[in-house]
């Protein structure tokens, strides 16, 4: 999930959390070496003919002509790109232009099309601040001093303000904090600092899923659009039909983002707060699916959001009132909600973006609210961790919905998926992961069952945990 068009010109959402389709690079240096071509030529058609589905979905031509005219021309000749790196799918590219230097993020289809086309302030990542990282960490164990050695080489970027971490290790917790809640106050985050954790929602709405199973709510082979109006046409392509373990397992064959959702917006920087079920629905009835359901992960936020909403439909409860009643007051998560209480605000870090200016918090709609709405802290998190462990103590339907969630519904040579939980290999076990992204924050959990240890970090800036996560979960695996 991630802000609207402007000067940027983000074309595509680009998620987080996100798992974007990885291609080659060498592809997307071709693709890439095309657009600098045609940026010089202020070719806006051959631009736009670079673009593929999701794409066109999103961006007009007419749209897109205006923007490259009032925003992308005026730069000036694009002297030069070169390779900076690559992340959830997309490459990003140092661009030189007479007027500027920006980032140039490219992705692509299954087709070799672009997907993500975007231009973003360039900022150099080999930039490192100096001084003094507020810290909490005592240093007295090995484990202390990788998680600083770690958690120091995130927090000297340049963007990132805050930065908390849980660690679960045989029954054990211990807690890190570094950095700020808001800058410049000078109070290192703790257990009980909230932040939004954006998709790791989707694993909480995979389990209230499987709660609705076992409670014969519904079935995972149903057909979606049992729980839809009768208006919408069936979502199916050649005769197989999308069902909700489709929904929630990311190969419904719905997009990842709806083709209304630009439309929308109202605030670039709480971009989901104004898309509306009836958009959804809206978005569902023109809606044809291109392959069949159940053959493909295309990671959607349109898709679990629309779980999200059936949820809400079939227990006619609030998202929030689904979490509280499902999930956290039965692990005793006090501190993970949707809506931040008034006594609570005060523990609520303020969300910066990968640039480290202010963002400020997400208000998903119903509609999405499934896909990324809830707020947590690490303390939390860790219980939550603890519970997907098979912890003694969970009701035995939470316990039966969690381990639901951790069956394989879906795998390819890339990715195997459960029920909103990925499959990752690290070392020599398979971890259960997820991670997040709202405009200001970024999160990643990880929970390797084998060993019983689990990791979470939450930060209050729009810079990537992944390669953190994976870090610490490596070393707790070996040592």
């Amino acid at each position: 999930m991630k802000r609207g068009v402007g000067l940027l010109l983000l074309l595509l959402v680009l998620t987080v959390s996100g798992f974007g389709q990885s291609t080659p690079r060498e592809k997307n240096d071709s693709v890439c070496a095309l657009v600098k071509r045609y940026m010089n030529e202020k070719a806006v058609d051959s631009l736009y003919a670079l673009s593929g589905e999701n794409f066109r979905k999103q961006i007009n031509p007419d749209l897109f002509k205006t923007v490259c005219n009032n925003n992308l021309f005026p730069l000036g000749e694009m002297k030069e790109t070169s390779f900076v790196k690559n992340v959830e799918g997309a490459t990003f590219y140092k661009a030189v232009f007479s007027s500027a230097t920006l980032s140039l993020i490219i992705g692509l289809d299954s087709l070799g099309k672009l997907e993500a086309f975007a231009f973003q302030p360039y900022k150099d990542e080999n930039a490192r601040k100096t001084g003094t990282i507020l810290s909490n960490n005592p240093l007295s164990t090995a484990q202390d001093k990788q998680v600083d050695s770690v958690a120091l080489a995130y927090m000297r970027q340049l963007s990132p303000v805050g930065l908390s971490i849980g660690i679960l290790r045989d029954g054990k917790t211990w807690f890190y904090g570094y950095g700020e809640t808001v800058k410049g106050n000078g109070t290192i985050p703790d257990p009980g600092t909230i932040f939004e954790i954006g998709s790791i929602t989707k694993t909480f709405t995979a389990t209230m899923l499987g709660l609705a199973v076992g409670e014969g709510k519904l079935n995972l082979d149903d057909p979606v659009n049992k729980y839809l109006p009768d208006s919408i046409p069936s979502l199916q392509y050649k005769g197989k039909i999308a069902t909700i373990r489709t929904l929630s397992n990311h190969t419904s064959g719905i997009p990842r983002m709806p083709g209304n959702f630009q439309q929308t917006v109202v605030n670039n920087k709480d971009p989901y707060a104004s898309y509306s079920i009836r958009d959804l629905y809206g978005f569902l009835y023109g809606l044809k699916l291109t392959r069949e359901p159940g053959s493909q992960f295309e990671y959607s936020n349109a898709a679990v959001g629309l779980l999200g909403t059936i949820l809400q439909k079939v227990y006619g409860k609030s998202y929030e009132g689904l979490l509280l009643s499902f999930i956290a007051k039965p692990l005793d998560m006090k501190d993970t909600r949707v809506n931040i209480r008034p006594a609570d605000s005060a523990r609520f870090a303020s969300g910066y973006d990968d640039n480290g200016a202010y963002n400020g918090p997400w208000n998903l709609s119903a509609a999405f609210a499934g896909a990324g709405a809830i707020r947590s802290t690490a303390g939390d998190m860790l219980k939550y961790a603890a519970a997907e462990m098979g912890t003694p103590g969970v009701p035995g339907p939470l316990a039966k919905a969690m381990q639901l969630t951790q069956t394989v519904t879906f795998h390819d040579d890339h990715t195997r998926i459960g029920l909103g939980w990925i499959f990752l290999h690290s070392g020599s076990n398979d971890i259960l992961f997820h991670n997040g992204a709202t405009g200001g924050y970024r999160t990643y959990i990880g929970i390797d069952q084998h060993n019983k240890t689990a990791v979470v970090l939450l930060s209050n800036c729009g810079v990537s945990l992944d390669d953190e996560g994976a870090k610490l979960m490596a070393w707790l695996e070996k040592n």
